[in-house]
């Protein structure tokens, strides 16, 4: 099968979606054309060393919704494809606006993201929220990674049928995770054994909720009336706002309780060396850290927001509310004085089989294969 495939902002969940489902051997012999933006090709890099040499090939198109429009346009015209498969919101929209007057194939679109009511407050941007829902009602399958997202889209676009819509709990390469041999951070960063090491793999944005586990070790800090060692937290996150956080948590005196690490190409062996890793999500499409975590049998602490309550669901992972900086810090200590590795080793079996990403992988497939026509 040969797909076209379409993405505005090719980073984060969207590449990583691209790496753990389309090396799988349920695509094997599909081949796929991207148009993203890639001005300097390290998408395509990407592609070609994560997935497989030559089987994803990127059109680089800017960013502006017009040069959008007519880069997916030209390539529907000049391109004999079976599916049209769009990534994220934005992608979907546009990629059926320049569909219009063409006669093709099926499309597709990947939800990777959640609506929040913030987006639509003002007066334009419900305006906007009407054009949206016309545009939406007019692909013909909308692919989400949970049920909460599913649920999160139609309560926002209700029009929309509900028949069109393909929830699909996402995975990651679990077996990975499973096998991966910790790595002794401790020794590397002269951390002595009696100070707990908490790990942030998230992303510097207000929806990884950073500031959440911040205040909360100044909540520990502050209440440390028996003065135990203070746990350590090593983050691992890019983004942004990640020198505005680490001058906010410098402002509260905590330059000490955390460390900033270069990015890790052995994720498995850093969850690993953590006593807990900590997801202050605000919100998720699908929580694939948490997934990562479970899997690699680690003691999670993770709020239970829309699209990762459903991940952590019947796991032993701690759960706290979104922003609530005294319930994650009593979690913390919890966890400091009643660890739970063994808890999550017996579970990780569990989590090594339910989020499994060859299921997704399968099931996606044979959603391609019943919107192309049997191909």
């Amino acid at each position: 099968m040969k797909v076209l495939m379409t993405a505005m902002q090719p980073s984060g969940g969207i590449k990583t979606f691209f790496r753990y489902v389309y090396q799988q051997p349920a695509f094997n012999n599909d081949y796929f054309v991207l148009v993203a933006p890639d001005p300097d090709g390290s998408l395509q890099d990407f592609l070609n060393t994560t997935v497989a040499p030559r089987k994803m090939q990127v059109i680089h198109t800017g960013c502006a919704p017009l040069e959008f429009i007519k880069a997916v346009r030209n390539e529907m015209k000049s391109g004999d494809y079976d599916l049209i498969h769009s990534h994220g919101f934005g992608a979907g929209l546009l990629t059926e606006l320049a569909s219009n007057f063409i006669v093709g194939p099926k499309h597709l679109m990947t939800a990777h993201d959640v609506f929040l009511p913030s987006q639509f407050s003002s007066i334009k941007s419900r305006i906007k929220k009407h054009i949206m829902a016309a545009v939406f009602g007019k692909i013909d399958a909308i692919h989400t990674v949970t049920q909460d997202a599913t649920r999160n889209f139609q309560e926002f676009f209700p029009s929309i049928p509900r028949s069109i819509f393909y929830p699909i709990l996402h995975g990651v390469d679990t077996h990975y995770f499973e096998a991966g041999v910790p790595w002794n951070i401790r020794e590397e960063l002269s951390i002595s054994a009696s100070i707990p090491i908490i790990g942030f793999f998230g992303r510097f944005m207000g929806q990884k909720g950073f500031r959440t586990l911040v205040e909360a070790v100044a909540l520990l800090k502050e209440c440390n009336e028996i003065d135990r060692p203070l746990p350590v937290v090593v983050t691992f996150g890019l983004g942004g706002f990640i020198r505005e956080d680490y001058e906010y948590l410098e402002g509260l005196g905590l330059g000490d309780s955390f460390i900033q690490m270069d990015g890790t190409d052995n994720m498995p062996a850093m969850l690993k060396a953590m006593d807990m890793v900590v997801m202050p999500s605000r919100w998720e499409a699908c929580g694939l850290l948490g997934m990562e975590v479970l899997a690699a049998g680690v003691p999670l602490i993770s709020t239970d927001c829309i699209g990762l309550r459903e991940v952590v669901s019947g796991s032993p992972a701690r759960i706290f509310s979104p922003g609530d900086v005294g319930g994650l810090a009593e979690l913390i200590t919890k966890e400091i004085e009643n660890p739970t590795k063994d808890v999550f080793r017996k579970y990780q079996p569990e989590a090594v089989q339910r989020f499994a990403i060859e299921r997704p992988a399968r099931t996606l497939r044979g959603l391609y294969h019943n919107l192309s026509g049997g191909l």
